[in-house]
């Protein structure tokens, strides 16, 4: 299931409901004490109640009752749930979505003891006439009295499966009079529905930035613990097959154990019924942890180095459900991620976040104070917390918006020059090396007859096209009044390939000129030439591989010196080889045709 949103009321800073829109990959920004930890803290709560726990001391001191709520909204839930032994159903048929087709679950603490317990309920559209509002909580012989009393005859519904006979009295009720109600998952199937759906609920991981140093530390543990819990549910049905037959062979022997008793005492084992009275918890069971060769406890290094593991966690982890489509669906909440990181680790790690909330699997939720990192995130992510007053306001994908988190973190536009015409916007740094380069060499070769420079347009590296560096930079090109365009990696073969083909057909809608790149990133365009390979090498790659991962480890270069090193090296026979393509038998060439559609921005 996919997380679409939460409601928080009366807990902490958050006194009325409030509604808090969540998706693939979601940003909170605002100043200290906003209330942006409160939401990934009551995220916890609602999911697992560990890590952080919800306390008399979480009631919102203006709160008009002792209730706190915590409310989850989901979609993508399953099509059938199975509440009696084999027999499916689906939440529609039983009213159990709210009035937006929704699945939504709301947990209620009463903050009267020190440690509150929860009540669960589903907000649905659920009927409200009589004999038809209370067909969930009634046990099966109830159902078929319910049914006998309504005159349903029996051919109409399977007397031993509840879901038939619930669809059968609903069905003779005619108009059902739906209304949004709070069903309280505490009896009869009520219950079983919500035991059913918690198998799909999302693994929720939270990493909290402000934590004790100790030997279990939730920093180096939960990684391992998701990895646990995401193995076990890809085992489901083996698992389930062992839990069936320890069940069996045990029940086996309790019932011969009754079978003696009534030998004894007839009247004590007809009183007497084996159950099991909880579901074993395999995922305590398994416990493990990354040991150092040196002997150092992982948790008693740097901060840095716990971060950089975790770090290293989120990577791998975005290439196994890139190689594998897994249908566990895990939301990670990161506190403030750029703590005690290199800046060059910070850009991995939000670059590797996007990566994830584009797998489909994953849901990425984190805060941040830091403007370089902020600047790279997707302007439909960001949402913007302040208080008001003794509550809070949660604000997103408005210009002012923008502005205010823009305002907030101090994030400033890339310099343009005021003799600028024109602008380039570019992903990196090294884009305007293998732009500059390139045009040269095009040049010099006779292919174009101008570079950027000559006709004055700017070269911004901003990263995506529609995170808020861009945003920022636009404003200052519409003070100059001078007109843009963009040319991006294609991310081919990757998760972000659909994503970035969007971004580019949306702008040329809009009128702007921009491109993405026919292969993968621009390291993919070097030509083995330049890379001094020893002979015999049989070093290479295709237009979908990691080029810029592959050369740094042939090479031992590092990664962002790719293009600096090795781009520089290409003379204009070289990078008209490998710019040119196919186009239905004739030969065409993709910098030239590009550089010269940019170029044309600005007349002589």
């Amino acid at each position: 299931m996919k997380l679409e949103s939460v409601k928080l009321k009366n807990f902490r800073g958050y006194r009325t409901e409030t509604i808090i829109p969540i998706s693939d990959l979601t940003a909170f920004i605002g100043k200290n004490e906003a209330g942006k930890s409160t939401i990934l803290e009551a995220l916890e709560i609602f999911f697992n109640n560990n890590l952080v726990s919800c306390e008399k001391a979480d009631l919102n001191i203006d709160a008009d009752n002792t209730n706190i709520e915590i409310t989850c909204v989901f979609s993508a839930f399953p099509d059938e749930i199975i509440i009696d032994t084999d027999n499916p159903t689906t939440l529609q048929n039983e009213y159990l979505l709210n009035p937006e087709n929704r699945l939504e679950i709301k947990k209620v603490f009463s903050a009267t003891t020190a440690k509150p317990k929860e009540k669960i309920f589903i907000v649905c559209n659920h009927p409200s006439i009589e004999n038809g509002n209370d067909l969930l909580i009634l046990k099966r012989a109830e159902l078929r009295q319910r049914a006998d009393s309504l005159q349903i005859s029996q051919n109409n519904y399977n007397s031993n499966v509840n879901s038939s006979m619930r669809g059968a009295i609903w069905n003779s009720l005619g108009e059902l009079n739906l209304q949004e109600t709070e069903l309280l998952v505490d009896e009869e199937d009520t219950k079983k529905v919500y035991e059913a759906l918690k198998n799909y609920l999302p693994i929720y991981a939270l990493f909290q930035s402000d934590r004790q140093s100790k030997d279990d530390d939730k920093e180096v543990t939960d990684p391992m613990k998701i990895a646990v819990q995401q193995a076990l549910s890809e085992l489901t049905a083996e698992i389930e097959h062992i839990k069936t037959e320890v069940k069996n062979k045990a029940l086996e022997t309790a019932n011969r154990t009754l079978a003696k008793l009534k030998e004894m005492s007839p009247e004590l084992a007809n009183e007497l019924i084996p159950e099991f009275k909880t579901e074993p918890k395999f995922d305590s069971l398994f416990k493990l942890t990354i040991n150092s060769d040196d002997g150092i406890p992982l948790n008693k290094r740097g901060s840095g180095i716990r971060r950089l593991i975790l770090l290293s966690f989120f990577r791998a982890e975005a290439e196994r459900i890139r190689a594998q489509h897994q249908e566990s669906q895990v939301i990670f909440a990161f506190e403030e991620p750029e703590n005690s990181q290199h800046p060059d680790h910070q850009v991995m790690l939000i670059n590797t976040f996007m990566e994830l909330a584009n797998t489909g699997n994953s849901q990425i939720i984190l805060t941040t104070h830091t403007p370089a990192l902020a600047s790279l995130l997707p302007l439909e992510s960001l949402r913007f917390i302040e208080k008001d007053g003794n509550d809070r306001i949660v604000e997103l994908g408005t210009d002012q918006i923008f502005e205010k988190i823009a305002d907030t973190l101090g994030i400033l536009a890339d310099p343009i020059s005021k003799n600028a015409r024109a602008i380039l916007l570019l992903e990196g740094k090294s884009d305007v090396t293998f732009v500059n380069h390139t045009a040269t060499q095009l040049k010099k070769g006779g292919h174009i007859e101008h570079t950027f420079e000559d006709k004055r347009i700017a070269l911004v590296p901003i990263g995506g096209c529609d995170n808020l560096k861009h945003w920022r930079t636009l404003r200052l090109a519409e003070q100059f009044e001078i007109p843009y365009c963009v040319m991006l990696d294609s991310d081919k073969g990757t998760n972000e390939e659909q994503k970035k083909s969007d971004q580019i057909q949306e702008l040329q809608q809009s009128g702007i000129k921009a491109y993405v790149t026919r292969k993968r990133e621009l390291e993919n365009y070097i030509h083995l030439d330049c890379l001094n390979l020893p002979a015999g090498s049989t070093f290479s790659y295709t237009e979908t591989c990691d080029a810029k991962c592959l050369i740094a480890n042939e090479k031992s270069t590092k990664k962002t010196l790719i293009l600096e090193t090795y781009w520089r090296r290409m003379t204009s026979e070289q990078i008209r080889e490998v710019e040119m393509y196919d186009d239905n038998g004739a030969d065409k060439y993709e910098f030239t045709e590009m550089f010269t559609d940019f170029l044309n921005l600005v007349n002589e």
